[in-house]
């Protein structure tokens, strides 16, 4: 048998894999109760053309923390999940390459696991890492209700 050809098919099928595990792995950790998108450009449009907030969490699939994040943990916990019902929530997996690095990269964000909440008027606040359930939640309600914040990063 040819080696490419093997090669090609291996490469191909790994592919494949790998857009049904991450969609089934999501389920399965809880996040499924956001209405997900992976398309930056198009939330961006949608949260600009409805006036929301964009909630943005950027990952890494293999990442610990972006997983813990994603879990039970963070932001499968039913307050957190609650906060974001009326947002355009764009999940980013720094695996899908480098064009979704650049969209990150525009907030100043270089790591996963990294929150960011984007007001209709483009101001945005960063919170970068692994943190509790509380910490995340006092950053969202603060980042939710100023709306028209000016540009601000809180690190853990």
């Amino acid at each position: 048998m040819n080696v490419r050809f093997c090669d090609r098919s291996f490469g191909r099928i790994m592919l494949y894999l790998r857009w049904l595990v991450i969609p089934v792995f999501c389920v399965s950790i809880g996040c499924q109760h956001y209405e997900w998108r992976d398309d930056y450009e198009r939330a961006e449009v949608q949260a600009r053309e409805q006036s929301k907030h964009m909630f943005i969490f950027y990952k890494y699939y293999l990442d610990a923390d972006s997983n813990r994040m994603l879990g039970s943990e963070v932001l499968s916990d039913p307050e957190v999940v609650k906060l974001f019902q009326g947002t355009v929530n764009v999940l980013l997996d720094q695996e899908y390459g480098p064009r979704y690095v650049e969209y990150v990269g525009k907030y100043g964000v270089r790591s996963c696991p990294s929150s960011i909440i984007v007001a209709p008027d483009g101001t945005y606040t960063v919170l970068r890492g692994l943190v509790s359930k509380e910490r995340f939640m006092d950053f969202a309600q603060k980042a939710l209700k100023r709306g028209v914040s000016s540009a601000a990063s809180d690190e853990p």
